[in-house]
């Protein structure tokens, strides 16, 4: 690995040139131009046979969970009303789970909000995010607009370059950009759905590299959304893959973007994130052929990445061991990187109790209790109101506690049970089961994509779709999407 590029901060004593109080990278890499040749010559040659396999396993479990949420989450009608009254219904663009007659931008709004609503999509662990519900969203719909020309080769490359640019800029993010109050996921990811429709469009690198720099005026995403268990998030890469299609639409027609918008001064990077050690000569190295993406891991729960580590352990420390109530409680340590703490384990109210499902999927409190007395296995059912006001869970959330831990990473975590019996158990956990030191099997993957769709179509239906995309080289994306409404 290269090393990391350090960065210099010039500071005059005043704020007269609002420039010179800026981030600058102390070494200037042309990283616009280097993403926008990247998209431009993407080659089919680069989908190696690991990368096909993992892109299908990503697009399958991206069908399953985004066909769930268009028939249970409570947002999507809301959403879909809204999209409606905007006149978004009347195109011959495909949204799952709700039929072919959307605009293309809506399409793909739809699309990205609901593969994101369940809070159950894949997720990238360097970069704090979730790249494929941007990256398969955009691809869907510019695939189906181009119909029989979208070789389905083409459509994989495009994907894989999508996740590929989101997951790059994420990682140099970092966890950082969320001390700004930004959402890696939208921020990063509409620069994923720029690439992917590029790709599929066969753009040149300066239309490419405009559509990138007007994308950088349209990069959102509000953590604000954590105050009341807001829907803004599920709406975040809905909005970015919306957006995408006006960046491109935009450039297409000869619209100038910013220039440099991922270096400059007031670019990307700098402008959403603190992080000091980006290193752009990382971010911009062995592009096809070092897949960052292929770390996206699988989620096994609808909740917070965060606190899938303590899902996973509290149900063998608490229901699997006999210990099911409260009271047989004496206290619970959660501990956690600092960053994360944040997000998932603030000790306040509506991360303690929360009363709806999106501050309940973003409080280790309460996923931990309810794994502990109830098992891992329940799904979205845990967030329905009885479970969310359980007096059980309540009394159990009361004696958890958070900390911060520096040397933890990432998506790792420890849990520390002192039982009512006197007995302590003390669990680490480097890696949530998902990521690629621990590993979902070709068998779970498949049994979480049946246990979402077959309340919708039934196994037969859900079956095919499975074995359509185990083998899309050999179908096209009208035929793919045919089958998911």
């Amino acid at each position: 690995m290269p090393p990391a590029l350090t960065t210099e901060v010039a500071v005059n004593g005043s704020t007269a040139n609002a420039v010179n109080s800026a981030t600058h990278f102390a070494k200037p890499i042309a990283v616009t131009s280097i993403f926008a040749s990247f998209v431009a010559n993407a080659r089919t040659d680069y989908l190696t046979q690991h990368v096909r396999d993992r892109l299908k396993e990503y697009i399958i479990d991206y069908i399953g969970v985004t066909l769930a949420a268009s028939h249970s989450s409570d947002s999507t009608q809301p959403i879909l009303a809204a999209v409606k009254a905007l006149g978004g219904a009347t195109g011959s663009s495909t949204v799952l789970g709700k039929g072919k007659s959307f605009t293309p931008q809506y399409a793909s709004l739809l699309n990205a909000a609901l593969g994101h609503s369940l809070d159950f999509d894949d997720t990238y662990a360097k970069g704090t995010l979730h790249a494929g519900v941007t990256a398969i969203a955009a691809g869907l719909t510019q695939a189906e607009l181009l119909g029989d020309q979208a070789d389905m080769d083409r459509f994989l490359l495009a994907v894989a370059i999508g996740y590929e640019i989101t997951c790059r800029l994420g990682k140099e993010l970092g966890n950082e950009a969320y001390s700004r109050g930004f959402h890696n996921t939208s921020t990063a990811g509409i620069f994923g759905a720029v690439a992917t429709i590029c790709v599929l469009k066969s753009l040149p690198a300066e239309t490419i590299s405009n559509a990138f720099g007007l994308a950088g005026s349209k990069a959102a995403g509000s953590m604000q959304y954590l105050e009341n268990g807001s829907w803004n998030k599920r709406l975040h890469p809905g909005f970015a893959a919306h957006d995408a299609f006006m960046a491109v639409a935009l450039a297409e027609a000869g619209v100038i973007g910013a220039a440099k918008i991922f270096e400059g001064t007031f670019g990307f990077l700098n402008a959403y994130s603190p992080k000091e050690d980006k290193d752009l000569v990382y971010l911009t190295a062995e592009l096809g052929s070092r897949w960052e993406f292929l770390e996206t891991s699988l989620k096994p729960f609808p909740a917070c990445r965060m606190t899938h580590g303590f899902i996973e352990n509290a149900t063998k420390l608490g229901r699997e061991r006999g210990y099911t109530k409260a009271s047989d409680v004496k206290s619970i340590t959660l501990s956690l990187s600092p960053a994360n703490v944040s997000v998932v384990g603030a000790p306040i109210p509506n991360k303690i109790h929360p009363e709806n499902m999106v501050d309940a999927q973003f409080s280790a409190y309460f996923t931990t209790a309810n794994s502990f007395l109830y098992g891992s296995d329940n799904g979205v059912r845990c967030y329905e109101k009885d479970r969310l006001m359980d007096p059980e869970i309540r009394a159990l959330t009361d004696k958890i506690t958070c900390k911060g831990d520096k040397a933890i990473k990432q998506f790792g975590s420890r849990m520390k049970v002192e039982y009512a019996d006197g007995k302590t158990e003390e669990v680490d956990i480097p890696y949530p089961l998902g990521e690629t030191q621990h590993p979902f099997t070709r068998e779970q993957v498949d049994a979480k994509f049946f246990s979402l769709v077959n309340p919708v179509f039934r196994e037969r239906r859900a079956t095919q779709i499975r074995d359509m995309v185990n083998a899309i080289e050999g179908h096209t994306v009208t035929e793919l999407l045919g089958t998911l409404y």
